[in-house]
């Protein structure tokens, strides 16, 4: 199967939209054979009569099949009736051969904002259930589910995109297109492709980056993606279904880390005593090499509850290394943290395994940022010869289920490709409350549930997890705080690098 995928054509004006452009991309469908087109949003500028007019116009000269979605700018001034009246269903299911598209508008009236409700959700759900013996699913998006570089401090995930990750790897959907923040990106998350097209036909692009679109062919064994950007630059990506293995041997372990956040240590009853008492004794008897307090030791950053996080603390009698949340650092905390527990970028290494901690706490802020300095700082720590290389920090880089985009870096979207491009084997995050580890590339990122805190999110209770360091495979698993309880989060062959 051979897809266009153009996105962000904004027809409008003169002044925000080339004409000649959008029709060079569609002329491709004349000299090259192809399925099917996928506009993946905002085909208007503002969501004007006269802007869909010309779309519809512009659009019907494709002669072969097109699904085209909504994105925020045709949301504006009423559009979403205009663009059902001019270019179609805001939302539905598309069967092509073996392949069904399911697509889903994430747009909503007046906002830059996406999000997929409740009822959308179960839609998706309920569709990808019903053509589950589809031998390819495509799900097709505004919105982007993966934060992506190059967007600046507007992330723009959809609201509930944790939850919509969660279900699209679930599913072991093929591919899933998006736009929305004009630049081109993709990764690979377990055996999803995530597609992010450019702006097709826009005069408006990102850091001097020209216009784009995505050529897509993909079976059941493979998915090859060329972006073809319109200065001439083509740059071309091959993903294989990852196949699903039986680990019978891992080898030797190698290495073995605890990993906890959200401690919030304090004399409050928020802090649940009992569950970190707990904690302390299960994880004294799995004899870790490393514990990661990944942030949010204390409830407060004032010099009760300091004094409180080292009593306790110093009850694990194990190495531990620290990266703070912004409830660490409000109040007393920018002077308590680095006197209790030291600096706030924190480093561990045996010779063979590297954690380097990256502060993306701010003061008095919930936000998390590194920046572009902080970013370039550390990936040249991480120039060392160490074969396995682990970042810590406390904000999330991917979203995470059964919370809001809220908890992720405001510069996520930079960071994570970095760190993918770097192939860093681990990155251990700390908000949300709600334990989740998955592959995007060959990096895999894990998040920490609360260890003792009445604020968390997991129907498992409390947690820690356990990050097992095998000669052939990485294993993560949940624990529970209060009864030990474990379950498996994933296990990964080991990203061996050539030397």
């Amino acid at each position: 199967m051979r897809i266009l995928h153009i996105s962000d054509t904004h027809i409008g004006g003169a002044s925000y939209f080339n004409k000649e452009v959008l029709e060079g991309i569609l002329g491709e469908t004349r000299k090259h054979k192809y399925d099917l087109v996928i506009h993946s949003g905002d085909v208007t500028q503002g969501g004007r009569r006269q802007e869909f007019e010309q779309a519809r116009k512009i659009l019907s000269r494709i002669n072969i099949p097109l699904i085209a979605l909504a994105g925020n700018h045709d949301a504006r001034s009423g559009g979403l009736c205009l663009f059902e009246k001019y270019i179609g269903p805001l939302d539905g299911v598309r069967e092509i051969g073996d392949a069904v598209i399911i697509h889903v508008n994430s747009a909503f009236e007046d906002s830059d904002q996406g999000r997929v409700g409740m009822v959308k959700f179960d839609m998706m759900r309920k569709a990808l259930n019903d053509y589950s013996e589809k031998k390819i699913k495509i799900i097709v998006l505004h919105h982007h589910t993966i934060p992506i570089p190059m967007a600046g401090r507007e992330r723009n995930v959809l609201t509930n995109a944790g939850d919509i990750l969660d279900l699209l790897l679930k599913e072991d959907v093929d591919l899933v297109l998006s736009g929305h923040r004009h630049y081109p990106n993709i990764y690979q998350i377990e055996n999803t492709v995530f597609i992010n097209a450019g702006t097709a036909s826009a005069k408006k692009t990102r850091y001097g980056d020209v216009n784009s679109y995505n050529i897509i062919e993909i079976n059941e064994r493979i998915r090859k993606v060329k972006t073809v950007r319109l200065d001439g630059k083509v740059q071309g990506f091959s993903f294989l279904r990852r196949k699903k293995r039986i680990f019978s041997d891992f080898g030797e372990r190698e290495f073995r880390a605890v990993h906890i956040a959200n401690t919030l240590i304090s004399e409050s009853r928020t802090f649940l005593k009992r569950n970190f008492i707990n904690a302390v004794d299960t994880i004294k008897k799995l004899n870790p090499d490393l514990l990661i307090h990944c942030g949010g030791i204390v409830r407060e950053g004032i010099a009760g509850d300091y004094e409180a996080a080292v009593s306790y603390m110093e009850k694990f009698d194990i190495p531990v290394v620290y990266t703070p949340a912004g409830r660490d650092m409000n109040y007393l905390g920018y002077y308590l943290f680095p006197t209790y527990f030291g600096s706030i970028d924190q480093r561990y290494s045996n010779e063979s395994i590297l954690f380097q901690g990256v502060c993306s706490a701010q003061y008095d802020s919930h936000e998390g940022i590194v920046g572009p300095s902080q970013r370039k700082l550390l990936l040249k720590k991480l120039e060392t010869p160490e074969e396995t290389k682990a970042v810590f920090l406390h904000h999330n880089v991917l979203p995470i289920p059964h919370s809001r985009e809220k908890g992720l870096l405001e510069d996520s979207g930079d960071l994570l490709r970095e760190i993918v491009d770097a192939e860093i084997d681990l990155v251990l995050t700390g908000t949300s409350s709600h334990p989740f580890a998955v592959q995007i590339g060959e990096t895999i990122v894990v998040n920490a549930n609360s260890l003792s805190s009445v604020y968390q999110r997991s129907v498992f209770g409390n947690s820690f997890n356990i990050i097992d360091i095998y000669e052939g495979a990485i294993a993560v698993f949940e624990v529970n705080s209060l009864w030990g309880r474990r379950r498996l989060l994933g296990i990964w062959e080991r990203n061996k690098k050539a030397d």
